[in-house]
């Protein structure tokens, strides 16, 4: 869809995410956010098809999903010091399906929606150089 941006980026019509995308599959891919948005790690997995919620997923999309948010939650405590990875799926600001995941570090006192309402950010390039060890890894 060309009003989409998620769509317009999968297909080259937005900057890559910062080191490229980490994974791909037929239905998901998955990048960091740009260092902007989250502190490091903050990763999004985004459905390749244009579609709204869970609701409007295929099956196979559904069946799909949980492998690999298995994959990419192992990848990120190997190379986080994470103590809880949140997952976050509201398609307010983008209507095409897409979960964050940001990981909380042991240091990190604040707990919960508090943690997720912190302004933190890392830079493009930290963020490409964990893209490049989660990719390496999974």
């Amino acid at each position: 869809m060309e009003s989409c941006f998620i769509c317009r980026k999968h297909n080259g019509g937005e900057a890559a995410p910062p080191g490229g995308y980490i994974y791909e599959d037929a239905y998901w891919m998955v990048c960091h956010a740009p260092g902007k948005l989250g502190p490091l790690g903050t990763l999004f997995i985004e459905s390749r098809r244009h579609f709204l919620d869970y609701a409007e997923m295929t099956d196979e999309e559904s069946v799909s999903l949980g492998g690999v948010i298995k994959k990419v939650y192992s990848a990120l405590r190997m190379h986080t010091d994470s103590e809880r990875i949140y997952q976050l799926t509201t398609m307010e600001g983008q209507p095409h399906f897409h979960s964050w995941l940001v990981p909380r570090g042991k240091d990190i006192s604040e707990r919960g929606l508090k943690f997720l309402a912190r302004d933190d950010s890392c830079s493009d390039e930290e963020a490409s150089a964990l893209a490049d060890k989660l990719r390496a890894s999974m």
